[in-house]
């Protein structure tokens, strides 16, 4: 058998589309509980986390971050609004469903999840496409603002799941769509896949560094055989 293996993927633009059901949520909930009038103009979501959006909501409000009462709130409305939103929205990426199936038959890998997404809009995003069986354990954009701390938060986590033991750096890959899941490798030394089905090119996602830049994640048995786990 083959070392163990750690794979880690992110959610929108890499597993899945919601048809901008998540964006549409944010943005009513930073309306009428944050009272950002402006909604999301001018804040990019891809590769973001929900952290950070709230961060650069308040910067270019000039507004203080929400308090603890005051995300709670926004965070029950979201969801709130998420799970009207994304009814008959989205669709799961090319490959996905094999590849998940493929990957979960092996014992020899681990599954994780490092996603900017609130912990709550995630659950919602994965159980609509019938995938949340998958994931076990994930890091989640409540948790810190910045996407490298989550792989790390991950990787902590997958090794506690098995009795402590650290996954070496070559062993883990994260699957991503964006430049920021890239950079978000570098720290630990753990290889980056990267995929555009969202919307950053492949020439782009090749040049910000990632070990292999493809167009889709259709073709499961070669990414099988180049995640090393066949």
């Amino acid at each position: 058998m083959t070392a163990d293996r750690l794979i880690l993927f992110d959610i929108d633009g890499t597993l899945l589309s919601a048809g901008r059901s998540g964006y549409f949520a944010l943005e009513r909930a930073a309306i009428e509980i944050l009272g950002a009038m402006r909604g999301l103009e001018g804040i990019i979501l891809e590769g973001n986390t929900d952290s950070r959006v709230l961060y650069q909501i308040s910067q270019r409000d000039g507004t203080s971050l929400p308090s603890k009462e005051l995300l709670s709130r926004f965070k029950k409305l979201y969801v709130e609004i998420l799970k009207k939103e994304i009814v008959g929205k989205g669709h799961l990426k090319p490959g996905i469903p094999d590849l998940l199936k493929m990957l979960a038959k092996k014992k020899n890998v681990q599954i994780g999840l490092v996603t900017g997404n609130f912990r709550e809009g995630a659950e919602i995003k994965l159980q609509r496409f019938g995938i949340r069986e998958y994931f076990s354990f994930g890091a989640f954009g409540c948790e810190h603002a910045e996407r490298s701390e989550l792989v790390r938060f991950a990787m902590e986590r997958a090794s506690r799941l098995k009795e402590g033991k650290a996954y070496l750096a070559k062993n883990v890959v994260m699957v991503g769509d964006t430049v920021h899941d890239v950079i978000a490798c570098r720290p630990w030394g753990i290889r980056s896949l990267a995929v555009a089905t969202g919307s950053t090119s492949r020439g782009e996602l090749a040049e910000a560094g990632a070990d292999l830049a493809i167009d889709d994640l259709a073709n499961v048995d070669q990414i099988i055989k180049w995640l090393r786990c066949s």
